[in-house]
């Protein structure tokens, strides 16, 4: 019975698969973000920071909207990534964006200290483990009121709260699935916002499964908690220091990349690279 009500399931939602990546909303939060810097403050250059770039497909929408907008003409982008699979890189280099090929995970992102203006983790952060360096490197490569745009699968989707109504498990994380870690909003909250780095501005869903691509995407708007989709929107504040103080304060049983029972060695750094926001 259970197999058959899957079955029915994933046939009414086939083609709403794209909208799990929620590309509009990272483009609308990115475009607003640089049109208010522009204008506002006359900034005409933005770095753009694409954590797990894959084809390129979300610097590649920015970049396209910004060109179109009479207002950003004079806006000048410089957009780089980490992407690791060779057609990928070769992609996203045939697009203009600079590819780091480099361990998400374990080591030093190539960028100046405060020399990003938005970075993008868009169906990244489910994969990985060491939650605590990667939010370190955002920590440091974000200039103060830069923003941070998180996209997740929502473990608390209106389809996972149903399948573990039912004792079955949750599409955001399986054993037999790539995903590591679920998030709802809070918990994402609590995380990104625990040492004062960030500050939460908001919050949007998208996709809704079981419905079909018109429908999901009202309801995603009207009911954003239950949407597939988690995608939040922070700032950095001003405050200095390190992300990773917090596993020297707090002892984790899991012996974190940065920890004290696992230290790092921020010293590294990655050469090579021929732009002027590298780490020199």
């Amino acid at each position: 019975m259970i197999e058959t009500i899957k079955n029915i399931v994933k046939k009414w939602k086939e083609g709403t698969e794209y909208l799990n990546y929620g590309r509009d909303i990272i483009c609308s939060w990115s475009v607003q973000y640089i049109k208010d810097k522009h204008i506002k403050q006359n900034q005409k250059e933005f770095v753009i920071f694409d954590h797990g770039c894959g084809h390129g497909d979300d610097l590649e929408l920015i970049r396209n909207k910004i060109q179109e907008d009479p207002e950003l003409k004079n806006v000048v982008l410089n957009l780089y990534g980490i992407e690791n699979y060779p057609p990928f890189v070769e992609e996203c280099k045939a697009k203009g964006i600079e590819v780091f090929s480099i361990d998400l995970e374990k080591e030093v992102y190539p960028l100046e200290d405060q020399s990003v203006d938005i970075i993008i983790t868009n169906q990244v952060l489910e994969h990985t483990k060491e939650i605590f360096w990667i939010m370190e490197q955002f920590t440091r490569l974000l200039k103060p009121g830069g923003i941070l745009i998180i996209g997740v699968p929502n473990l608390a989707s209106l389809h996972n709260r149903i399948l573990l109504l039912l004792g079955e498990q949750p599409t955001a994380q399986q054993s037999l699935g790539p995903h590591v870690r679920g998030f709802t909003l809070p918990d994402l909250k609590r995380f990104v916002e625990v040492q004062g780095f960030f500050e939460f501005l908001e919050r949007k869903g998208s996709n809704f499964y079981p419905f079909p691509p018109f429908i999901s995407k009202i309801l995603a708007k009207l009911f954003p908690s239950l949407a597939w989709g988690l995608f939040a929107k922070f700032r950095r504040t001003n405050k200095k220091g390190s992300f990773l103080d917090y596993l020297k304060e707090n002892f984790l049983e899991t012996p974190y990349f940065g920890s004290p029972q696992n230290p790092a060695n921020t010293n590294r750094k990655i050469k090579n690279f021929s732009n002027k926001h590298k780490i020199k």
